[in-house]
């Protein structure tokens, strides 16, 4: 530069806008699109990703809402009230991802924070972290809700190796967006193949099904299954409206599966079985012709023993739904599989919050006798 030559102001601006910009291109390169970087009170910068941009599990391709919902907003006003409402909670939607970040935050909006009384405010509105040890989905830590907007420092200290989590989505709130916060510079991107499960199970029920009383959303047994058996499952548990509803075969006809679960018996009186399960069947047969359907009875109820009116009630749902099954068996229909009480793990009484909905030991005794026969029911890869 001449002694004399004077320096313009405006191009030293642009030198500087462009090394902003080819630094944020090469940050967009590393960590995803970015949305934003913040930095915490310790100093520690965080780049946020929209989960939207990871690996999404447990929503089907028939959802095109912006949020973690489980059925479109166009469906719903065709649904009982109750289901249209409790179908935008996100129960059973999961997001994987990998990073080599120290530290993990999560950041997530709830449309309302939700309480209820057999149920811990981390299952209902809170996020569950799981992380792959190299041979199996661990568990490792949970972030803490506190209102509809949260940003928790959920993993720390970690020793940056390139590494694969699962975060499990809220049981009985509807999180209408998700950000997953790693430290400036590391990597975060979607998942490897062989985390993203190829087999679709379709679980249509009640509370139960829902997830209630897990202690976290990674407890309800759909959660449980779809990492043990690497299954993409569609948790359609609708807590106290679980009644099969023609409207609801109708949806799950639209989705893709290759496997129905009706996990719904403890919903519907017996009377409403006998009316409802077998136009319910035929159906969901009519939109999928191919697709096996599990048929899975009441689990046992810890006031049946005592309750000689409830004794009744929950007993004859049972005997409604297996005359169901046997109705169609004879009609001949194909690819229909059956689930009894029997079959399901006998407890010591142990096994629930408040005698009917299953405490996280409910879950884990459930969780692999619905396994089992789900294992003989699909398709071989």
């Amino acid at each position: 530069m001449r002694e004399n030559q004077i320096i313009n102001p405006y191009s030293i601006f642009m030198m500087l806008r462009f090394s902003y910009l080819f630094l944020m291109f090469m940050a967009c390169v590393l960590l995803g699109s970015p949305d934003a970087v913040a930095q915490d009170s310790t100093g520690v910068k965080y780049t946020y990703v929209n989960a939207r941009d990871l690996s999404v599990l447990g929503q089907s391709a028939t959802v095109r809402d912006s949020g973690f919902h489980r059925i479109d907003a166009a469906e719903r006003p065709k649904l009982p009230n109750a289901v249209a409402r409790l179908a935008t909670n996100s129960a059973g939607i999961s997001v994987s991802f990998q990073t080599n970040s120290k530290s993990i935050k999560l950041k997530w909006r709830l449309a309302k924070y939700n309480t209820l009384w057999n149920m811990t405010p981390a299952a209902v509105n809170g996020l569950d972290l799981y992380a792959w040890n190299g041979k199996e989905w661990q568990y490792a830590a949970t972030a803490r809700p506190a209102k509809e907007q949260n940003d928790v420092l959920v993993l720390s200290n970690l020793d940056g190796q390139l590494r694969h989590y699962r975060v499990h989505l809220p049981l009985y709130a509807a999180a209408e967006e998700v950000h997953v916060g790693v430290e400036a510079g590391s990597t975060l991107q979607k998942a490897d193949a062989r985390f993203l499960p190829t087999q679709k199970v379709v679980i249509y029920g009640s509370s139960i099904t829902q997830g209630a009383s897990a202690s976290r959303p990674g407890m309800a047994y759909p959660a449980i299954l779809s990492r043990q058996l690497n299954l993409d499952i569609y948790n359609l548990g609708f807590s106290g409206s679980g009644k099969m509803e023609m409207a609801l075969a109708e949806v799950l006809g639209q989705m893709d599966a290759d496997v129905y679960v009706l996990d719904c018996v403890p919903n519907p009186s017996p009377e409403q079985i006998r009316e409802r399960a077998v136009p319910f069947i035929k159906r969901l047969r009519e939109l999928k012709p191919h697709t096996p359907i599990l048929m899975v009875e009441s689990v046992f109820r810890e006031s049946t023993p005592w309750d000689q009116e409830k004794r009744k009630f929950d007993n004859g749902q049972n005997e409604e739904f297996r005359k169901a099954y046997e109705q169609l068996k004879q009609e001949k229909y194909k690819n229909l599989y059956y689930l009894s009480a029997k079959d399901l793990p006998s407890y010591d009484h142990e096994g629930t919050i408040d005698g009917s909905h299953l405490s996280d030991l409910g879950f884990m005794r459930v969780a692999p006798f619905v396994g089992k026969k789900l294992k003989k029911i699909l398709p071989k890869k």
